[in-house]
Order: C-alpha cells, then sequence, then structure tokens
C-alpha cells in the first residue's frame, strides 16, 4: 500500500471534547498532532473545542473533511455531533449514522458478530434488572466491562473474575459507578493482537498488527489491557503492557486474523479507518472482542498500536494523516481535488 497525497490543499475541521482524564488528554495531543501534519503538507485546519452548549454552531465549522473526536462521557455530545454532521452532508472521517450505535454500545456490537458468524467470545448482558444469580453457558474466567465505554474506562485487574461471587461483586461495582449495561465473556487467556484497517468497500486493507506483550509484573496477574495500561503512565501496568509491531506468527494464523479483520471491517460498515482488537487463545484462534471505529490518533503516543503500524509501513505521521483524509474525501467527493475548493465550499455547502 502507497500513501496517497493531494495535489491541492483542502480544508479540514476537527472537533474535539476536552478533559483532564487520561484519554481526553490523548485526545488533546492528537488534535495538536493532526493539526501540525495537515498544515505541514499545506492543507488549512480549523479546531472547535465542543461543549453542550456550543455544538449546533461547531458542527458548521468551515472544513472539506472533518473529524469528529467529541468523545464526551456519557456519548451525547459524540452522536449529537456525528448526526448533525451527517444530516448537513459533511464529510465525516470514519463515520455514518449506522455506526454510532456500535459505536457507543459495546452490546450491540457482540450481538452483531453473532450475527455475522465473527468469532467472539461468549458473552452475556446484564443491566440493572437482570439477575446475576447464573450464567450456566459461560466458562470462568469471565471479563467484565462496561457496554458504553470506551478507552479501556472501567477495566482494570478486577475485570476478570473466577466465580459467582466474584462477578455477583464486580457488576454491582460496575452499576455503581457507570450508567449503562455491562457485559460478561469468557476471559480468553492468550496474546492480544490489534488490526488497524484502512479503506472503504472492496479497497480495505489490513495494516501490519501490533501485539500487547505483558511483561514484568503481568507474571503474576492478569494479561489485561486495563486502563491503567493505557493511559497512567505511574502505573506498573503501563510500564509492563508494551506494544510490538510486527508480532512473530504462523502464516495460517497471519491469514485468519487478516481475513477475520476485513470481514469485521466490512460487517460492520467501517469507513476510513477502524481498530480491532483481537485475543488468541492457547490454539491459535482469534476472537474479535472489540471494534474501534474511532481510534486514537496520537502522534504522541509511543504506544498507540495504530501509529506503530504505520511506522511499520515505512510512512511518515503527516503521509498517513494525508492518505486518511484523501480516503475519506475520494469516498465523499469521488475524486481528490483538481482545484482550491475552499472558496467553493464555504459558499455552497449546507448551511454553513
Amino acid at each position: 500500500m502507497t500513501p496517497l497525497a493531494f495535489n491541492y490543499p483542502v480544508s479540514v475541521a476537527i472537533l474535539y471534547y476536552g478533559g483532564q482524564a487520561g484519554d481526553m488528554q490523548d485526545t488533546l495531543e492528537a488534535v495538536e498532532g493532526i493539526t501540525q501534519a495537515l498544515e505541514s503538507r499545506g492543507h488549512m485546519v480549523r479546531i472547535h473545542e465542543v461543549n453542550i452548549q456550543n455544538w449546533r454552531r461547531a458542527v458548521r465549522t468551515p472544513g472539506e473533511v472533518v473529524f469528529n473526536l467529541v468523545e464526551d462521557e456519557e456519548w451525547v455530545l459524540y452522536q449529537k455531533v456525528g448526526q448533525r454532521l451527517e444530516e448537513l452532508g459533511r464529510a465525516q472521517l470514519g463515520h455514518d449514522l449506522k455506526s454510532f450505535k456500535y459505536a457507543t454500545k459495546k452490546a450491540r456490537v457482540k450481538r452483531r458478530m453473532v450475527n455475522l458468524g465473527i468469532p467472539t467470545p461468549a458473552f452475556r448482558v446484564f443491566n440493572r434488572r437482570t439477575r446475576i444469580a447464573s450464567v450456566r453457558k459461560l466458562e470462568y474466567p469471565l471479563m467484565v466491562k462496561l457496554s458504553d465505554q470506551h478507552a479501556g474506562i472501567g477495566i482494570s485487574q478486577e475485570s476478570v473474575v473466577v466465580d459467582q461471587k466474584e462477578l455477583e461483586g464486580r457488576v454491582k461495582y460496575l452499576f455503581r459507578h457507570f450508567q449503562g449495561e455491562v457485559i460478561a465473556e469468557e476471559f480468553i487467556d492468550g496474546r492480544e493482537i490489534h488490526v488497524t484497517v484502512l479503506g472503504n468497500r472492496r479497497h480495505a486493507v489490513a495494516l501490519p498488527y501490533c501485539e500487547i506483550e505483558f511483561k514484568g509484573e503481568f507474571a503474576d496477574n492478569w494479561d489485561v489491557y486495563t486502563y491503567q495500561a493505557k493511559w497512567e503512565e505511574s502505573s506498573w501496568e503501563y510500564w509492563g503492557a508494551r506494544v510490538n509491531a510486527v508480532p512473530k506468527m504462523s502464516k495460517k494464523l497471519d491469514r485468519s486474523l487478516e481475513r477475520i479483520a476485513l470481514a469485521t471491517f466490512k460487517g460492520f460498515g467501517c469507513r476510513d479507518i477502524a481498530r480491532l482488537d483481537i485475543r488468541i487463545d492457547k490454539k491459535d484462534r482469534p476472537y474479535v472482542v472489540d471494534v474501534n471505529m474511532n481510534p486514537s490518533l496520537n502522534r504522541y503516543d509511543d504506544q498507540d498500536a495504530t501509529i506503530k503500524s504505520v511506522e511499520e509501513l515505512g510512512w511518515t505521521y503527516e503521509q498517513f494523516l494525508e492518505t486518511l483524509v484523501a480516503i475519506t474525501y475520494k469516498r465523499v467527493y469521488g475524486r481528490l481535488p483538481d482545484r482550491v475548493r475552499e472558496r467553493h465550499f464555504l459558499l455552497e455547502a449546507p448551511g454553513i
């Protein structure tokens, strides 16, 4: 795969949600990196921090391609912004109206994978009215996680439970501290591989894989990519979970991962980019555990799986971001621009 480039500059809008938590700091760093990368390639970038008061105005920020990075805690603004961008006919990178129900509800992702025949760990969904007394069809240990959260929120070493008592305790804990449903799925004790896919329809391509290697104190703990491992630099988990590209594996497993990744990407109607989190058991059987339709694009995070995959291609971060914008641009406008369209876009784009 070779990177795409523009002969004429385009305009890009970046909408984001700010905050102090580790995952939100990652978003702020991503905004900075994306802006610098695209401006260095000659493109015009406008950024707009979104909140509940200004979101209607924010979605009208001019830009031929729009990044929706409005990942608020309850996904309320994220969905409002995304749906309005679609209604306005904006070229929104990576999203459409159908995908939002999967981006914000992991329980829907699990059910969709079952319907598509995509291998995923057996699971059960709990709400506040569900009796937790019986999970007879599931085998312990189980991974217990939130359906309505992202970025590893709510996932810790305590997320893996080994019996009924621990299951009940963990589910009740999550209900006390978070909104939405809870998923209990069979814990796949094995490797964790992240696969980033770029493209659309028949032209989707899986990038080189990355593996989360669990070292150090993980030898005496569960191999789980927790919130602390992703974002908390002061934790032993952060320094024990390292991202490695490209992992060693058999040709058979390599082909199996590519086939499953592309089938998942197409089956969910993903656009432009997505990252799949896959666990592999001791018999080299892969199971998709999550579909991330808005993966991190933070160039400053040296443990970002997508960026590691891009580097393995031999691309610069600037080439990657321009390629990503070009993929979205071609999907919406049919071809890359043959002239500078900024003034034309401002005059004719609906309601802007």
